[in-house]
């Protein structure tokens, strides 16, 4: 970490004492004798005003100085020295960056601003993890996107970011109210990350759930102990709680030919659907369509479901598929996250209820 500069009245104390030294050939007089002593007090003074002042909560750096008194500027204000390597797509470039001033990007792109404070807190300590599980310097892969990038702001590859001025136009006039309550979340949790065994933990979440989490051996090829199934209540009533896609028959079967090039009958499609399982949380694990398997999160891709909780209604010239929740289901689901703040939880308890036998260390 580096060191943080010095205060001018200390510099002035090193420069006093540079010209003693000059001065008597070596010899130092009583009056040169009393002010070396003057002048080491007021280095000392100094130096302690400097630490109570400009170093409070972890070698903090003193904001920066605001141009415009009515424009907000997004300045990191932790003492943090770790910065990320950023691939904005927006601008096409690689920039660096603070990490807690990148994380107010994230939480802007990932949650609603209008959820719980303790929510928005939940997911910038989600946000941080992910990325420093990211770093180089502690043991990731970086970005496998972008070349030299340590994370990217692509919601479907890393997490999704904003630029200060997308968050302009999103919020419009509440750009100050949005900005202000994101940046409490993430200066409230600085540094602040989940680790389990003493290492940082990869970090899954999603928008909303069916009721349950996921286990992730269900949806990914490998199982994390921190990632089992949980209770996940109250997202009811959830913009994206239920959802629903409408094919016809026809199109249903030409679009699983062009895929798995098997012709369904497409005046029949009730007798050639068949779901073989279902995992914990009442997602479907397996399905058979015409004769082939496939995995129930392959199904939902391929037709563009929400989730993988699905109910099929068939008509007579149609199909629909029902769905209930939003994304892959594990880890802490966004919705429920809030849900659990507006019942009086902190983020803490919403972090170690998603994400299970975790700690909340500073990295």
């Amino acid at each position: 970490m580096k060191k943080a500069p010095g205060s001018k009245a200390g510099e002035a104390g090193i420069e006093c004492l540079s010209t003693i030294r000059k001065m008597g050939d070596g010899r130092m007089k009583p009056i040169a004798k009393l002010i070396f002593i003057s002048a080491a007090i007021l280095l000392l003074i100094s130096s302690i005003a400097y630490d109570l002042l400009g170093k409070k909560d972890g070698d903090k750096q003193p904001p920066a100085e605001q141009n415009n008194p009515d424009e907000i500027i997004i300045v990191p204000e932790t003492g943090s020295e770790l910065t990320i390597k950023l691939y904005n797509h927006w601008s096409k470039k690689l920039i660096e960056m603070p990490i807690e001033e990148y994380l107010i990007g994230v939480v802007a792109g990932e949650m609603p601003a209008s959820f719980e404070i303790e929510a928005l807190k939940a997911q910038a300590v989600a946000a941080r993890t992910l990325v420093v599980h990211q770093l180089r310097a502690y043991g990731g892969k970086g970005c496998s996107q972008v070349k030299g990038a340590d994370v990217c702001s692509s919601f479907a590859h890393c997490q999704e970011w904003l630029p200060e001025d997308r968050m302009r136009k999103n919020w419009g006039s509440k750009f100050e109210q949005n900005y202000e309550r994101i940046k409490q979340a993430v200066m409230e949790t600085a540094g602040e990350i989940m680790t389990y065994n003493n290492k940082p933990i990869e970090v899954l979440y999603h928008s909303t759930s069916n009721g349950r989490t996921e286990e992730a051996s269900e949806v990914f090829s490998s199982s994390l102990p921190y990632y089992k199934s949980v209770e996940s209540i109250g997202e009811e009533d959830a913009p994206m709680f239920e959802g629903s896609v409408t094919y016809t028959n026809q199109e249903f079967a030409d679009i699983f030919y062009s895929k798995y090039k098997v012709r369904l009958n497409p005046d029949n499609l009730k007798s050639q659907i068949k779901v073989n399982s279902y995992t914990e949380s009442g997602r479907i694990k397996e399905i058979t369509v015409g004769g082939f398997k496939l995995k129930g999160t392959e199904f939902r891709l391929l037709y563009k479901l929400n989730s993988t909780d699905i109910t099929f209604i068939f008509n007579k010239n149609s199909i629909t598929m029902k769905t209930k929740g939003f994304g892959h289901g594990v880890g802490m689901s966004q919705v429920g996250a809030d849900r659990m703040a507006k019942r009086g939880y902190n983020y803490i308890d919403i972090l170690k209820h998603y994400y299970l036998g975790v700690e909340i260390n500073h990295y």
